[in-house]
């Protein structure tokens, strides 16, 4: 049996290092064995479940009131114990990031919020065969285990129990079958994975990934054997003999739970030797065949050290900002996050972001890494229930030790190893941060989208200097010229601002240029104040205004424009931490002396929000970015400003969020302001926005600048056949 397990562990790394070596040979060709990888998922996941209702219900229904009681206490003090574990750990490894001040962060791209989880039924099963096809794993464990205590009290238990137990077997033999086609499916995983995953975010988080791995490097082969080894009679080598298929197995699939047939076979098999070992040395205890599938299917619901690990991305993210967290933060950080867990990582990051007052920006970079991260996480986990597993069932079985010098040697061994690994961790990092990428760097991918006519950027406003002749059009005025004049503001974001490199961008100003090469002509860019945008047209400053100009009725009677090419949404910004405070109007309601500011927003607008938030004080600011800059200094606590352009700045500022009310939905039409009162002009701008729409521009500009979607065609993988051999195109 030992030989045969050694065998399969051999073909498992053979499998996962040949599926490297292959994915990186042939890059995204290996595409197609994406179909192998997840038929393999699927075929471990299929007994699985069915397993754990009947491992769970056998497992509580042979035991009596009283051995569920102790099974219940050692169990729960194990996993107290396991952790604390992890939770020193997310203290203790974030005090390895090197000394690095920044205050800003940039992200490329807008991120909506998780979906919300219904707890009531994940914990809860009100319909249990929902909860198996859902994989409401708590709900499922909470059933099983309820029905088995209402067996155990049974007259006549013993007789379903036994036939739980052939069912059992069964489904353990059907997972053993799977089992034989690890390698296999192992190697279609790996292959796929090296073949196709981007790498092009990393270096964002390099200290995070770095950090985590040594984390789980010291758990999985420190921390948790040394426990193991400290309090029960089994040996390093038998604890690595059992779990690493298992956790090579966790890896690769990126799947704790369809290891669990695995894991158990091996470790009750473990379990077993070692009771015949000591039975034969006058130890005649009894050995309860069925105890690990409870301890093993029992613990799997409840948030293991590789989940809590995923709380380190708190600590790195507020590092990354240059807000890195002080100790007295940490206590209650890690008690929230560690009840938080018990949602999944996907619920709980959001909420610890909120809970540290930090960007929700940083949730994509969290998503990101949980490829790697998630896996690694799947191989604590096992090792963790593992650790759980043997500890708890031999305390229940009375075998429980102690030995100071043995915890003393394994204790002084791990330190070692800590500090090993932590002067490496920081010194990794610091190079990490020498060679990370600069806010310019991340900023300066928001260019135009294709090659600029010649342009020239006015400072002030001035009337043409080539004035009308007598009954000349805009449009002949601008041909005879070559030159078309366009008014613009760079507090328009994402339709026209300056970016970090001094460039006048934006979505209109993308449009403006396309304006310009269909007309063949160069631009000149002047800039307009919207307090004086009204005499400023009637000074010929302008041809056309395009600069996210929002439609009021001031504007529609006093200023010729075109029709809206683009309705925008009216939202609030405020700080992250205080994104609740404005999700609906009862809550906002509920604030005392709120304080809103506003930048060029309609009179009749402002009459909606002033009727419904009666007790707030609403106040005029010149440009949208002071408030981002000083919020704190006007006295406010939130803008109103329309979602797209506040979802830009919050690329530059990224403490702060977007929040649209949920009863509160008003939408603001753009349009391009004429000068002149020009009917012509007016008539050829509405056709050639019609046409631009009809051909796909508007749209395209529209994913870039306002969704964040690269418009740049996708590098294809490198790979050794296509980059260094140069086999295939």
């Amino acid at each position: 049996m030992v030989k045969r397990y050694n065998q399969l562990s051999t073909w498992i790394m053979a499998g996962l290092f040949s599926g490297i070596v292959v994915g990186l040979f042939l890059g995204d060709l290996c595409e197609p064995l994406k179909v192998v990888g997840d038929a393999f998922v699927g075929l471990l996941r299929m007994a699985v479940l069915p397993y754990i209702v009947v491992a769970l219900i056998a497992g509580f229904g042979r035991m009596s009131l009283l051995q569920s009681r102790r099974f219940a206490w050692c169990g729960g003090l194990v996993l107290l114990g396991l952790w604390a574990i992890g939770l020193l750990s997310v203290y203790i490894l974030p005090h390895s990031f090197p000394t690095w001040n920044t205050g800003s962060f940039f992200s490329a791209s807008l991120l909506e919020p998780p979906e919300s989880i219904d707890f009531v039924s994940l914990f809860v099963p009100a319909n249990v065969f929902r909860a198996l096809a859902e994989d409401y794993i708590p709900a499922v464990v909470l059933f099983s285990v309820a029905l088995g205590l209402a067996i155990g009290s049974l007259p006549n238990r013993d007789l379903l129990v036994t036939q739980l137990d052939l069912l059992s077997q069964a489904l353990t033999r059907v997972s053993a079958w799977v089992v034989n086609l690890t390698p296999v499916g192992i190697f279609a995983i790996s292959a796929h994975s090296a073949g196709t995953m981007s790498w092009a975010e990393t270096s964002r988080l390099q200290a995070y990934l770095v950090t985590y791995t040594v984390g789980t490097v010291v758990i999985v082969l420190g921390v948790l054997p040394a426990l193991i080894c400290s309090v029960t009679d089994y040996s390093y080598r038998e604890i690595m003999r059992v779990t690493r298929d298992s956790m090579l197995t966790a890896f690769a699939t990126g799947k704790l739970l369809v290891v669990l047939p695995i894991l158990i076979s091996q470790t009750n098999r473990l379990v077993r030797e070692k009771h015949d070992s000591q039975s034969t040395g006058g130890n005649t205890g009894r050995f309860d065949p069925n105890q690990v599938d409870a301890l093993v299917t029992t613990a799997y619901p409840f948030p293991h050290i590789g989940k809590l690990m995923g709380m380190l991305f708190i600590p790195f993210a507020a590092w990354f900002l240059g807000r890195p967290m002080v100790d007295a933060e940490y206590p209650g950080f890690l008690v929230v996050g560690l009840f938080s867990y018990f949602g999944g990582p996907l619920v709980a990051t959001p909420a610890l972001l909120d809970q540290m007052h930090l960007p929700h920006d940083m949730f994509q970079l969290f998503l990101v890494s949980g490829i790697y991260c998630g896996r690694l996480g799947d191989v604590v986990g096992v090792m963790h229930l593992t650790a759980f597993t043997l500890i708890t069932s031999t305390a229940l079985n009375g075998r429980l030790k102690w030995s100071f010098w043995l915890a003393a040697q394994w204790g002084v061994l791990t330190v070692l190893i800590f500090l090993a690994f932590s002067i490496g961790l920081r010194l990794t990092l610091k190079q990490t941060v020498a060679n990370m990428e600069d806010r310019e760097d991340l900023i300066a991918n928001l260019q135009l989208l294709e090659q600029p006519v010649p342009a020239k950027i006015l400072k002030q406003a001035s009337p043409n200097p080539s004035p009308l002749q007598p009954g000349e059009s805009l449009l002949r005025r601008i041909r005879r010229r070559d030159v078309i004049r366009i008014g613009y503001n760079s507090d328009k974001l994402p339709f026209a601002y300056f970016n970090i490199r001094g460039e006048l961008v934006g979505l209109d100003i993308n449009m403006a240029h396309v304006l310009a090469r269909d007309l063949g002509v160069s631009i000149e860019f002047v800039p307009y104040d919207p307090q004086q945008l009204r005499r400023q047209i009637a000074d010929d400053c302008f041809d056309v205004v395009m600069s996210g100009l929002v439609g009021t009725l001031d504007r529609s009677v006093s200023i010729p424009h075109t029709s809206s090419y683009l309705d925008v949404t009216l939202g609030l910004v405020a700080e992250d931490f205080r994104a609740d405070d404005f999700r609906t109007l009862q809550q906002m309601r509920t604030l005392r002396d709120l304080q809103i500011g506003y930048v060029d927003i309609s009179r009749s607008t402002l009459d909606q929000y002033r009727k419904v938030l009666p007790d707030a004080e609403f106040y005029s600011i010149s440009e949208s970015h002071r408030f981002f800059e000083s919020a704190n200094q006007l006295g406010l606590d939130a803008l109103l400003i329309n979602a797209e352009s506040g979802s830009a700045y919050t690329l530059f500022y990224p403490s702060f969020e977007v929040i649209i009310p949920q009863d509160l939905k008003i939408s603001m039409p753009l349009f391009y302001a004429i000068g002149n009162r020009d009917a012509e002009m007016r008539e050829f701008l509405e056709h050639w926005i019609h046409l631009r729409t009809k051909d796909g521009t508007y749209r395209v500009n529209y994913e870039y600048w306002v969704l964040g979607k690269s418009q740049r065609p996708a590098q294809r993988r490198w790979s050794i056949i296509r980059n260094v051999l140069g086999w295939v195109p």
